[in-house]
């Protein structure tokens, strides 16, 4: 999806904080699309122009990633995140919505789901873990450090991206390089985010500790999708998750890792395009 095919705007938190919005599409049926940590609305482009027509998608840059400004307070983190998706719903006068996050994204998509299950009917998370490691938040951060750091040109970042993360489709290869970074004043490319949303790494909410009860209220009929090569998210806690979910299901992405609808874009969408046509089980 070309990106001109996107009406962009503002929507506002409950601190009145703006943040950009996406959306593609004018129906009733509302899909909400939320990204991972250190990354933007891009990594949704593909699955947006794809969606069932019954769809519009609104599709979420976090405050201090992609498009949207960094918080000068540094009001960065779940409660944050899911208060601006709130009140994002609350003054557009949302309904009929099918929410859709990955990895922090999920997290703020289950947060959601909770806080007006009356509005959310569908729910997807992708490859999300409340029991990441030490070891995978060191390799989170120091990825995001080095595209915070910058690169002298598009193609060296193109590059960084098929070393460290070689399942990436072409596809969305260049739905990243495209829309991931900025060019600074000398001429460099550095990542389109506040370093200092670090933090939410970091952090020891009462969500975390209480995720089980909040999934066990979860009334929505719910996808969980795990890339089989996932460093994050294994397949025992995956099928603890969807045990614990009054109306889950498991689906396995076989060409993915971590970053599903990066590396098989076309098995992820009909994943969550069988799902939402109320033919997956």
């Amino acid at each position: 999806m070309k990106e001109r095919f996107l009406l962009h705007t503002l929507a506002f938190g409950a601190d009145q904080f703006s943040f950009h919005i996406g959306e593609y599409g004018s129906e009733d049926e509302i899909c909400i699309l939320l990204h991972g940590f250190g990354e933007g609305g891009y990594v949704w482009y593909d699955l947006a122009a794809r969606l069932p027509k019954k769809y519009r998608a609104i599709i979420v840059d976090f405050r201090g990633h992609g498009n949207s400004r960094e918080d000068p307070t540094v009001n960065y983190g779940i409660d944050t995140y899911s208060d601006d998706v709130l009140n994002l719903i609350q003054e557009c006068k949302l309904k009929n919505i099918s929410l859709i996050g990955h990895s922090l994204g999920a997290v703020v998509a289950l947060r959601v789901a909770t806080a007006v299950p009356y509005l959310v009917s569908n729910l997807v998370l992708v490859d999300f873990s409340l029991n990441a490691t030490p070891t995978i938040h060191g390799n989170i951060l120091s990825q995001f450090h080095e595209q915070c750091d910058g690169y002298n040109s598009l193609a060296a970042y193109a590059a960084w991206i098929l070393d460290k993360r070689p399942l990436t489709h072409p596809r969305m290869l260049r739905y990243i390089v495209e829309n991931a970074l900025r060019e600074t004043a000398d001429g460099r490319f550095v990542l389109k985010a506040d370093r200092r949303i670090q933090e939410i790494l970091s952090y020891k909410s009462t969500f975390i500790d209480n995720y089980q009860n909040i999934m066990r209220n979860i009334s929505c009929r719910t996808l969980l999708i795990r890339g089989k090569g996932s460093a994050v998210l294994c397949k025992k806690e995956a099928l603890h998750i969807v045990n614990m979910l009054k109306n889950g299901q498991l689906c396995e992405i076989s060409g993915a890792g971590h970053a599903v609808m990066i590396e098989d874009p076309d098995e992820f969408v009909d994943a969550v395009t069988q799902f939402l046509l109320g033919s997956r089980t």
